[in-house]
């Protein structure tokens, strides 16, 4: 009985854990972004510019959803930002920045 329980125990804490480290790394999303030049402006995880704001924690402060639009449409509340637009980024690349940015919280 004691084996079962540690067992049903010890799969609630590594099941989360493994799909938080998989969120975590995401080679596909990284390569956008040093792709995109995302971290010649932005710092990213102490590698990048300053001239706009960190991207560390992010997640903290924008659902996944909002930092996707702001990606497609960044100058609609700031006209005079200096953001490329990734309007013609697919969906899925968009979606793929967007919940690796959103997880680094």
């Amino acid at each position: 009985m004691l084996i079962k329980k540690l067992s049903i125990f010890l799969l609630f804490i590594l099941i989360p854990l493994s799909a938080f480290a998989e969120q975590q790394e995401s080679p596909e999303a990284l390569g956008l972004i040093n792709a995109l030049g995302c971290k010649a402006c932005h710092n990213l995880a102490g590698e990048g510019g300053s001239l706009a704001p960190t991207l560390d924690k992010i997640g903290s402060r924008k659902t996944a959803k909002q930092i996707e639009q702001h990606l497609v449409d960044h100058l609609k509340p700031n006209p005079d930002a200096f953001m490329p637009s990734y309007n013609t980024t697919s969906k899925k690349e968009l979606k793929q920045i967007s919940d690796y940015l959103y997880n680094l919280q």
